[in-house]
């Protein structure tokens, strides 16, 4: 196998593949700086960030509440991480599970008021903050999606 030259894989100053890199590099430490925010922000409600998640997409949830299929596929999480979310919450007081009439092999979760409650606090508490940092990383995706090709400047 023979190996190709570094300049052929345009990481010139201001090639593609540095571009790139610098990017993933960017968004890598936005997204540790926006985790440890989030950590600090709903740490003061005993949440973990996976918790908050999972109230978080509650918001679109239809009003019957969501399986944990479903919840694993909004979340991007397997089922099994899902289950030990949802039962910490519902130890917490902030979910409650209902079987639905038409199958009740099936368990649907929804937010308690108490659960709406905390969600509401804690995105009433922190708005500011986070509209700074989301307008932060819309910024950079800005930037990463702006004309790179300064060839044609002149």
């Amino acid at each position: 196998m023979s190996k190709i030259p570094i300049d052929h894989l345009g990481s010139e100053p201001d090639g593609p593949v540095v571009g790139w890199i610098e990017l993933a590099e960017q968004i890598c430490i936005r997204g540790r700086k926006l985790h440890d925010e989030l950590s600090r922000l709903v740490g003061r409600w005993q949440l973990s960030p996976p918790q908050f998640s999972l109230l978080w997409v509650w918001r679109l949830t239809p009003g019957e509440g969501w399986g944990q299929n479903e919840l694993a596929a909004a979340l991007a999480v397997s089922p099994a991480q899902v289950s030990g979310l949802v039962e910490q919450l519902r130890r917490k007081g902030l979910l409650e599970g209902r079987r639905p009439a038409a199958d009740r092999r099936r368990q649907l979760w929804r937010l308690t008021p108490d659960g709406r409650d905390t969600l509401e606090a804690i995105l009433a508490d922190q708005r500011h903050a986070l509209d700074r940092l989301a307008n932060q990383l819309v910024d950079l995706l800005d930037q990463s999606t702006a004309p790179t090709d300064r060839r044609g400047a002149a």
